[in-house]
């Protein structure tokens, strides 16, 4: 089949981020404030690369003989036997009004993705089929013909899981011909999204997105799978620089030892970013994962007040402890983002500026600061339903106030949102930080050069 995967967005000043936040997916609109305006096109230059699972499904029809293409424009000249439209609650509308203009062409549209799973009904409503699961399972063995389409029912319910080792390479040959999918913050050139692992047992699934397509039950892919996807794709694509897509890369400390370990064997020189728990790094293990090319780690703060932790069922080290990893891991040369959320169940005016001041205190290389979002799947979502305040999907960015919240205002979220960028990036102590890793950046790059120079 002639199979055109259509991933749609809506136009905005700010970046739109399908695949993270568990790829129901976030809008980077930090705030109006000055600093906050200067992250936003820092980072829409910087980062951009499509949903994994999209990717992963192209790879698993490539596999079978389909001719597959990616596009985030639809042009209704060209005629395809299916079109695939990855859903999000961020582009959400976006993406009804294109079903409807397909369904009116009398064209045949699946919809996938964590968030149709768990939100399917408008996306029937609109003339869609729903993929309920993850997708790159279905396609694994989507050995169908056009004809078979008008047999698919409404709602394809497809939980069969195979290992990932038995998965196809990811598709990326396919999103190479419309971009280059970049992440400039580990590296220049080429950057692109792999996993190792799917799934999160973590008590923060109350709020947290990640196991409502993944499960909670960890899944492991071979460190030697690992390596030979990375290594396929430095070959063919010349990439150097992968981001991991694991909800935590440390889960298993044993596993992400000898992913590392694989790493440096291969004597491959990767950049790598990675999502992990600060309760399963020590120094041992950090000096490995330096050592394989790790040199970006993502690590959820939230709050720098233990109860306002304590009450979003968040697992957490004490801060004593988040404090001395994060300042080792920095030492060490790995940069770290710590990210913190605004507005948590009992959060207030008072323990988010403590949350900035504790910021401050941890001075890692970049700090995160969000709202908290009560999402349609997760646990927390029916506590807060008949709170939501806001008519649109795509209002759910992870830096608005979706929900009336007791100890906040709207306008007060965004007046707190540009205090915190303002108060962390506009901080001396983090400015000098910042100058002098640059300088050891182009001092290491200088001496690299020099050493391969000379041999």
């Amino acid at each position: 089949m002639n199979i055109l995967i259509l991933d749609v967005y809506p136009k905005t000043t700010y970046r739109i981020s399908k695949d993270q936040n568990g790829a129901y997916g976030t809008a980077n609109n930090y705030g109006d404030g000055f600093v906050a305006q200067i992250l936003k096109r820092i980072v829409k230059k910087s980062i951009d690369f499509p949903q994994l699972f999209v990717v992963q499904t192209c790879g698993e029809l490539m596999n079978l003989g389909h001719e597959v293409d990616y596009s985030t424009e639809l042009d209704l000249n060209k005629d395809y036997d299916l079109y695939i439209l990855p859903s999000s609650i961020v582009c959400h509308e976006t993406e009804l009004e294109y079903i409807k203009l397909l369904k009116k062409n009398n064209k045949k549209i699946i919809v996938i993705g964590p968030f149709a799973t768990s939100n399917f009904q408008p996306y029937l409503n609109a003339g869609a089929h729903v993929i309920k699961g993850e997708p790159e399972m279905f396609f694994h063995k989507f050995d169908k013909t056009v004809n078979d389409l008008n047999d698919l029912p409404a709602i394809i319910e497809n939980f069969t899981i195979f290992p990932l080792d038995e998965l196809n390479f990811p598709g990326w040959e396919v999103i190479f011909k419309k971009y280059t999918p970049q992440m400039k913050f580990i590296g220049r050139g080429a950057a692109i999204t792999i996993n190792s692992s799917r799934g999160c047992p973590y008590s923060c699934q109350y709020y947290c997105v990640y196991p409502l397509q993944q499960g909670r039950k960890l899944r492991l892919k071979s460190p030697e799978r690992v390596v030979e996807e990375m290594i396929h794709f430095k070959k063919n694509l010349n990439v150097s620089n992968f981001l991991f897509r694991d909800p935590v890369f440390t889960l298993d400390k044993n596993h992400t030892e000898a992913i590392c370990k694989e790493i440096i064997k291969s004597k491959y020189k990767f950049k790598i970013c990675v999502e992990v728990h600060l309760k399963n790094i020590d120094e041992n293990l950090a000096k490995i994962m330096k050592e394989s090319g790790i040199n970006l780690m993502y690590v959820g703060i939230e709050s720098g007040d233990e109860e306002v932790r304590d009450d979003a069922n968040r697992t957490s080290e004490s801060n004593f402890n988040q404090v001395t990893k994060v300042k080792f891991l920095e030492k060490l040369g790995i940069r770290v983002k710590a990210m913190y959320i605004l507005g948590l169940p009992k959060d207030t005016s008072r323990t988010f500026k403590q949350t900035v001041k504790y910021a401050k205190k941890i001075k890692s290389s970049y700090a995160q600061f969000s709202v908290f979002t009560p999402y349609p799947g997760t646990p927390i979502y029916n506590e807060y339903k008949d709170k939501i305040n806001v008519k649109y999907f795509e209002n759910f960015t992870q830096w608005e106030l979706v929900f009336d919240h007791p100890n906040f205002k709207t306008r007060e979220v965004t007046d707190l949102l540009n205090y915190a960028y303002k108060e962390y990036y506009l901080n001396p102590k983090w400015i000098i930080k910042f100058i002098l890793d640059r300088i050891k950046d182009i001092y290491e790059g200088i001496n690299n050069r020099l050493f391969r120079f000379s041999r």
